[in-house]
């Protein structure tokens, strides 16, 4: 067992003699630093924590906001994808604490003095996880009985062990580190990588990849975070999409596009970091109100427009509008996201593959003709006319009965709600099966802006979003969550599993990504 001759009081507190005074005889610090600590809410406070042979000090400052003595901590359950680890305390309740860079220091100190307090090994977890609050039991835990400790056996550690093991994970993830390459950066210069980030919930899931809600630790930013699996991509033949989808928010800096803040790679993911909306999904306010009144759905296709249009303006189609791919910003504002299905198409140029939502598809994407910028403005009209009446014009739940509608059958209108004969003008337009003739094959965005159903809206100040939006989500606390999916959100928050490493004889496809 190693001697206290080395100590790593980086606070200085041993002159603290406020502090000294409220030691055990025989007392000794063993470490001090600052610290993360993570609340009830999930939001990491600042603290300084303290470690000595006989407990763990949590410090506001100076002034100790709570003692552990090391007798009370049951286990230990330490992160090997991050800086997170928990002190398990069944009297009381546990600590989660996140340290960007003394981790490996902090694990040491702690089970070196467990050894010296209790003279036995300390019980140790280790998750392959990088944000551990499913094992941390809260304040608010302990009063519904529940007990978050994991239940597996834990693995008793001593100095030696935990170094022997701390330094093969190490290598691990060095190794992995040396591979992790900052792809593109909002903020020039700038270099990203998975630990820069807490992961805090599940937004949603697909074929491809998990959208995770995610914390930069440095700011305490949220983030909402595409994690892809490459080799995934491969199989599916999505390598050339990816790649779009990635040039594309590069490119894309618009008010009403949800925009790119980092992308990065390891071996075997792409990561996607963009702007989070805690307003969720349009389709989940569609679903909850059934209908939205007029003046809302205007509103929001006037944003989808603008949207819309600066994709157009840089030759890019989207092919994919749908209630799921909306976000809603905490003010009501709502953006275009996802641009996996986008596609760059030069001048007369018509893309020619068969992709997008069953609902929205325009008649030429389903008859093989291929489609431009256009076919965009037909799913604005298939969406404006879903959002006041509940349902898409279309709609059959057999797909070849709704394509045969799409096709050839006559636009009709509910009588119920009763909307404006410039809403239906505006819809019927954009619903024009010749794409040539259609609402916006003139002039694009021009076109659509100059529609009477928009003439009270003032374009500037929408794009500089001045106007009020005449809905506002409930984003207080952790109401927010009810603007997402509860099938996604109720999920472990935990990234997926790496993938197989994509690379051949050296080379990976994704190097010049």
């Amino acid at each position: 067992m190693d001697n206290l001759a080395e100590t790593f009081d980086e606070l200085n507190l041993g002159c603290e003699k406020s502090l000294s005074k409220q030691f055990n005889e025989g007392e000794k610090i063993i470490m001090s630093c600052n610290i993360y600590k993570f609340n009830d809410y999930k939001r990491r406070q600042e603290r300084n924590l303290l470690i000595t042979t006989h407990a763990i000090y949590n410090l506001n400052g100076s002034t100790i906001k709570r003692k552990i003595d090391m007798s009370k901590i049951k286990a230990l359950t330490v992160s090997t994808l991050g800086t997170e680890f928990v002190i398990h305390v069944p009297d009381e309740y546990d600590y989660r604490y996140a340290s960007t860079d003394k981790w490996d220091r902090i694990i040491m100190s702690i089970v070196k003095a467990y050894n010296l307090r209790c003279g036995t090994k300390m019980p140790c977890y280790f998750k392959d996880d990088v944000s551990l609050f499913n094992y941390a039991t809260t304040k608010h835990d302990k009063k519904k009985k529940m007990n978050r400790m994991p239940v597996e056996d834990a693995k008793l550690m001593d100095e030696n062990s935990l170094k022997q093991m701390m330094d093969q994970q190490a290598n691990v993830y060095i190794d992995i580190k040396k591979r992790t390459s900052t792809l593109w950066s909002r903020e020039k210069g700038k270099e990203v990588k998975l630990d820069d980030f807490n992961v805090l919930k599940v937004l949603g899931a697909g074929a491809f990849g998990t959208v995770l809600l995610v914390e930069e630790k440095q700011k305490g930013e949220w983030f909402a975070m595409k994690v892809i699996k490459k080799d995934v991509i491969l199989e599916k033949g999505q390598f050339e999409h990816t790649k779009t989808e990635k040039m594309i928010l590069e490119h894309v800096n618009h008010p009403y596009l949800v925009n790119l803040v980092y992308a990065f790679q390891d071996p075997s993911r792409l990561f996607f970091v963009m702007q989070f909306m805690k307003g969720g999904e349009l389709f989940q306010h569609l679903r909850i109100a059934r209908r939205f009144e007029e003046k809302r759905a205007k509103f929001y296709a006037a944003q989808l427009s603008l949207g819309l249009g600066h994709l157009h303006s840089k030759n890019i189609v989207y092919r994919d509008l749908k209630l799921e791919n909306i976000l809603m910003d905490d003010f009501g504002n709502v953006y275009v996201s996802d641009f996996g299905m986008a596609k760059m198409i030069k001048q007369n140029e018509l893309a020619m593959t068969f992709c997008g939502t069953p609902e929205y598809l325009s008649p030429e994407v389903i008859l093989g003709h291929g489609c431009d910028q256009t076919t965009d403005w037909w799913s604005l009209g298939i969406l404006t006319y879903e959002m006041m009446f509940g349902l898409p014009p279309f709609y059959n739940k057999q797909q070849a009965t709704m394509f045969k509608l799409i096709k050839e059958a006559e636009l009709k209108f509910p009588e119920k709600p009763v909307v404006s004969a410039e809403a239906k003008d505006f819809i019927s337009k954009c619903l024009n099966r010749d794409r040539r003739l259609r609402l916006g094959a003139k002039n694009d965005l021009q076109e659509i802006m100059q529609h009477p159903w928009f003439k009270d809206i003032d374009w500037n100040a929408l794009l500089n979003k001045q106007i009020e939006p005449p809905f506002k989500p409930n984003v207080s606390d952790e109401r927010w969550l009810d603007n997402f999916d509860k099938d996604f959100t109720s999920m472990k928050p935990v990234l997926d599993e790496q993938g197989r490493n994509v690379s051949k004889n050296g080379n990976d496809p994704f190097d010049n990504f």
